[in-house]
């Protein structure tokens, strides 16, 4: 951000269109970790992998605090709302692939 005095929204989005334009031409992905950063390494899947799972994670927790934050709530209220049933039947596979995903060896 200030090498290119650019907001976190814009870096984020112009890395999004990198990886992006990266996998169009047949490039390694692009990938973070807290010791390297950005990179883009041609013959590393276990840093493929590891960004992944971090990802899968990340996500997971998300899903997992939209589930109890917001759809539970909703569900004790209208317990036999078929909307709400859908719902949670759906994002409980959601959560478990994600789970799955991110715990893979």
């Amino acid at each position: 951000m200030a090498a290119t005095e650019r907001t976190r929204a814009q870096v984020h989005t112009g890395l999004a269109h990198l990886r992006k334009v990266a996998a169009a031409k047949g490039l390694p992905p692009v990938t973070w970790d807290k010791r390297w950063g950005y990179r883009m390494l041609d013959d590393a899947p276990e840093v493929w992998i590891g960004y992944e799972r971090a990802f899968f994670e990340t996500v997971h927790h998300r899903v997992e605090n939209f589930i109890a934050g917001t759809l539970l709530p909703h569900q004790k209220k209208t317990p036999n709302d078929p909307y709400i049933r859908t719902v949670m039947a759906q994002m409980g596979a959601i959560e478990s692939t994600l789970q799955l995903l991110a715990s893979l060896e």
